[in-house]
């Protein structure tokens, strides 16, 4: 029996231009950090339906009725508001079609957006495990910005540890610097398990 082999992208949606709650900013006295600036929460409107229906349609635009022959069977497993991430489940085939529509996606409820893939995997297990990885670094960065705004420290640091983030390095490291030691926050795993654990229902 033929099986069909899957990849798992993880994503994160950014938003440049910050949250548009004015509700949040009025009634907060506390101003947001460089990071959660970019990486605020989705609005509740953008569910996994309509995320799929705005991908879908980013691949009609894009790509024709070649790309939705070709990438119409995707399925978002996972989306959640309050981080923005989410993973979505495509052919091995045609992983990348899906990667590009999500590339050309520029807006989001009305709000300016970037999706930026961080993980490609053979299995929903370590997408998974690589959205908690992120979550957890996401805390730390917010908690070190916090400490050293409170100890006096001038925000063109913070503003270089987003950077760095967004160049592929570490959190800290300008963006004009790439050093090859430094780990990739990109990561490809294709590995294909036999004992793959999907959540089809």
């Amino acid at each position: 029996m033929v099986r069909v082999k899957q990849r798992y992208l993880l994503f994160t949606i950014l938003y440049p231009s910050g949250p548009l709650s004015t509700q949040t900013q009025s009634t907060s006295s506390k101003t947001p950090t460089e990071s959660m600036k970019f990486h605020s929460p989705s609005p509740q409107n953008l569910t996994r339906t309509t995320l799929a229906s705005i991908i879908r349609s980013s691949i009609s635009t894009n790509f024709g009725d070649w790309g939705i022959g070709q990438c119409g069977s995707f399925a978002v497993k996972y989306f959640s508001p309050a981080t923005s991430t989410g993973i979505l489940r495509i052919t091995r085939e045609n992983y990348r079609t899906l990667w590009a529509a999500l590339t050309y996606i520029r807006e989001l409820c009305g709000q300016p957006a970037v999706i930026k893939v961080v993980r490609i995997s053979g299995t929903i297990v370590k997408a998974e495990l690589e959205a908690v990885k992120l979550a957890e670094e996401a805390i730390r960065r917010v908690k070190r910005e916090v400490r050293v705004a409170k100890s006096g420290g001038a925000g063109g640091g913070d503003r270089k540890g987003v950077a760095g983030v967004f160049s592929g390095g570490k959190s800290g490291q300008p963006a004009t610097v790439v050093d090859d030691d430094e780990q990739d926050q990109m990561v490809v795993d294709i590995v294909d398990s036999e004992n793959e654990d999907d959540d089809d229902e």
